[in-house]
């Protein structure tokens, strides 16, 4: 039996599903296909960090598509919890980006001069400060860069409430369903099969993650994208309230609301072995460390998922050359629930036939492609 919708969406993390829910926002009647359950793999992360101070450093396209991306959230973010009732946790903290060596403050002063020159408000502080302001932090400190207030949301919460508002404007989310082939005429995709069913459409737009690539040999594109594991520690300490967010050259410490503490994450090419493993969590003890209080704490849970890379380090979007129909949203890496308005609200614009603005260009699949062909030749 046929069943039509103007676009599939392969992938139901939260890169696909706030992709489906602005499609439908806009009027577009969408199909979600997941292999397993939504949000089974790297949007279940912890952390949900939506903070462009942590990541890099210098001025162009990604930076500015960070800074949007966060605009976007912080939107999105509102008006789901306006149609749903649900309350994402969306919380602002002071970010303390800490050097504990002088090599690392080396590098961190000259990118706080940097980011200073592109009118980023943040405040360098010598060590005597750090300590004043933050007690709680290691004595090991040598300077750090501060940011008044950055953003982070919980990743559970918010694909809880994307799913519920997307079903509310009329997507047809399907779990359990692997896409095993695409259905096409000619060099035109027309829909997806999964085992004995066909799904038709408009449009097919693959946000599966690290697993894209796999099914887009199916039509002879090998996209440069790979898994990037990493792996999480949530923990807790009786009285122990963090009171700001703290980044270190290792990685990361976000408070939550119920008074729980996510530390990550490991960044490990390690294909798609999804496994917590001793290195990691003595990679993320080194992260706890920036906070001697904490190795008292509890360890309620870990976590490990497998972000999808692109081979240069940023995202996919937009449609596969040589084929009508097909497209892409992936390679976001750990940026994904920080990218995932930005990246749905570009791809409904062009889908809609509007403009999708002046960063769209930036980030289209041929880039990788051509890339990838010269370096062969």
């Amino acid at each position: 039996m046929e069943r039509t919708s103007d676009v599939i969406v392969v992938g139901a993390g939260i890169v696909g599903s706030v992709l489906a829910y602005l499609l439908a926002h806009s009027g577009r009647s969408v199909r979600m296909l997941d292999r397993g359950l939504p949000g089974g793999e790297a949007s279940g992360a912890r952390a949900g960090l939506l903070t462009t101070v942590a990541e890099g450093s210098g001025k162009g396209p990604y930076l500015d598509l960070s800074v949007q991306g966060l605009a976007e959230m912080r939107t999105i973010i509102q008006q789901l919890e306006d149609e749903t009732g649900i309350d994402c946790w969306l919380e602002c903290h002071p970010l303390y980006r800490i050097a504990t060596n002088e090599q690392e403050r080396d590098m961190m002063f000259a990118l706080y001069q940097e980011r200073r020159q592109l009118g980023v408000q943040e405040e360098w502080l010598e060590p005597e400060q750090v300590r004043r302001e933050q007690p709680l932090l290691s004595p090991r400190v040598t300077g750090a860069m501060r940011s008044p207030q950055e953003y982070h949301v919980t990743p559970g919460l918010l694909l809880k409430a994307v799913l519920q508002a997307a079903r509310q404007r009329g997507v047809l989310v399907q779990e359990n369903t692997a896409v095993t082939a695409f259905l096409t005429e000619g060099q035109r995709v027309i829909g997806v099969a999964a085992g004995m069913e066909h799904y038709y459409a408009e449009h097919v737009i693959l946000a599966n993650g690290a697993w894209s690539p796999e099914l887009l040999k199916l039509v002879g594109i090998d996209l440069p994208v790979t898994p990037l594991r990493g792996q999480m520690l949530v923990v807790s300490l009786a009285g122990f309230a963090l009171p700001c967010l703290i980044n270190t050259a290792r990685g990361y410490l976000v408070p939550k609301k119920d008074g729980r503490i996510v530390v990550g994450a490991t960044q490990e090419h390690a294909g798609f072995a999804k496994e917590i493993t001793v290195a990691g969590i003595t990679h993320l003890l080194k992260v706890l460390s920036a906070v001697p209080a904490l190795v008292q704490a509890r360890i309620h849970d870990t976590f490990v998922g497998l972000r999808p890379m692109s081979s240069d380090g940023m995202p996919l979007i937009g449609p596969l050359p040589g084929w009508e129909g097909l497209h892409v949203a992936t390679g976001h890496a750990q940026h994904g629930i920080l990218l995932s308005g930005i990246t749905g609200r570009m791809m409904t614009a062009y889908l809609n036939g509007e403009d999708p603005g002046e960063l769209w260009r930036h980030f289209q699949v041929q880039r990788v492609l051509t890339c990838k062909a010269e370096t062969e030749v």
